[in-house]
């Protein structure tokens, strides 16, 4: 990561048997667009390998990446990342 990377701050909650655990927050590089899947998959690769999720398409069509983000059920695969989310891949809803 070079001095001009930019970077972003996102929240996981951890899993939780009522969902919506306790979040962490995990510092990643951002450059240029990223879905919050990607995220996930970058945060479970070279953070935390303890995070964990679904997927499948990865182009909107399955809806196994669903997840709650900031409070709203989405696609992680559709949805851009962006610094402060809160994503919660345990939810249940």
């Amino acid at each position: 990561m070079t001095s001009e990377s930019k970077t972003v701050t996102v929240n996981v909650c951890a899993w939780s048997e009522n969902g919506g655990g306790a979040p962490k927050a995990y510092t990643l590089p951002l450059e240029g667009a990223m879905d919050v899947l990607n995220a996930l998959e970058y945060i479970h690769t070279h953070l935390d390998p303890s995070v964990s999720y679904r997927s499948s398409c990865r182009r909107g069509v399955c809806g196994a990446c669903v997840m709650r983000i900031d409070g709203v059920r989405r696609l992680a695969c559709e949805t851009e990342v962006r610094d402060g989310m809160t994503i919660d891949p345990y939810s249940r809803e």
